[in-house]
């Protein structure tokens, strides 16, 4: 898990150096179903829409392995 988000923010990182300004946010919550404590994961982009900047939710998992798979989608061209 250590590697992904070390990988994840080298991807973030490297979006940034190319002008697109990505947060990752974690939300953490007690599952009764599973009995357990989930995390979630949420990708937001910094976007001017009608002149205001505002927060676009790009992706929302609760698998790092997906935000890594985006970041890198995002950073070879892909939307």
């Amino acid at each position: 898990m250590a590697k992904l988000k070390s990988i994840a923010n080298k991807l973030q990182k490297a979006l940034t150096i190319n002008g697109r300004y990505i947060t990752i946010n974690q939300n953490q919550f007690y599952s009764e179903k599973l009995e357990k404590m989930c995390t979630k994961y949420v990708l937001k982009e910094k976007m001017e829409i009608d002149g205001k900047m505002k927060d676009m939710t790009l992706l929302e998992t609760f698998c790092m392995v997906d935000v890594v798979n985006f970041l890198a989608d995002l950073l070879n061209g892909g939307e």
